[in-house]
């Protein structure tokens, strides 16, 4: 039994399972791609004529998230617009969060890994604060021995992160596999020595997701499919 700090659940059945899966939230668990495009686009709207598409989100999204930037208005962006560029961004996406609704499968493959044994946490680079009430509200809590989110400041490490949210799991990284849906996912599991499954449909085109030589699947049931297998 896996115990957790006073604002986690206490999970009571026994694993039969070593697996160890931690999902990634926005836009694995989360389907929130549509109100991220909306935000971004209401951020560059004063500095940018045309619309920013799916395709270019696709096409040029990056971390630092500076560089995507320059990259929608072909400059350099200066401190200043990217400091509005940002704040701009991040109050249309709270104002929009509402409508965001759970993955396709979501529910169902949390399910199914709690059916065969595999533990399951939940690790996000969305502020802690404002995460847990939203996976609170999807009522999908307890499915998670743990929920982490950024404590620190944005742009931080996915890797560090990581290797804290396990460790504070007793959890071995080479027991684990991360389901993400961005190459930063699979860099922070390929740092520690963890395995990744990245979801196809997200804010990258899939051949940036088979670049990163992890396993690219075409939704959250087929990510798991092999454990629910074992």
């Amino acid at each position: 039994m896996v115990r957790m700090r006073a604002c986690f659940m206490v999970r009571e059945t026994p694993y039969c399972c070593d697996m160890h899966v931690v999902w990634d939230w926005n836009g694995t668990l989360l389907d929130d791609l549509p109100i991220v495009l909306a935000s971004v686009n209401h951020g560059v709207a004063p500095y940018r004529s045309e619309p920013v598409t799916i395709e270019d989100y696709r096409t040029h999204y990056t971390r630092p998230v500076k560089r995507f930037y320059d990259a929608l208005l072909g400059r350099d962006v200066g401190n200043d617009e990217w400091i509005d560029l940002d704040s701009r961004f991040h109050m249309a996406y709270r104002q929009k969060l509402d409508k965001a609704m759970l993955a396709a499968g979501a529910r169902e493959a949390l399910e199914r890994a709690a059916r065969v044994g595999l533990s399951q946490s939940l690790l996000s680079m969305y502020p802690h604060a404002d995460l847990i009430p939203l996976v609170n509200e999807a009522g999908i809590e307890h499915h998670f021995d743990r929920i982490d989110g950024l404590r620190g400041p944005p742009g931080d490490r996915k890797a560090r992160y990581l290797e804290s949210h396990l460790d504070e799991l007793e959890v071995d990284a080479t027991d684990t596999v991360v389901v993400g849906d961005t190459p930063d996912d699979a860099a922070a599991a390929a740092e520690i020595g963890a395995a990744c499954v990245l979801v196809d449909g997200g804010g990258h085109h899939r051949e940036v997701l088979e670049a990163t030589g992890v396993r690219v699947a075409s939704g959250l049931i087929d990510a798991i499919a092999p454990f629910l297998a074992s």
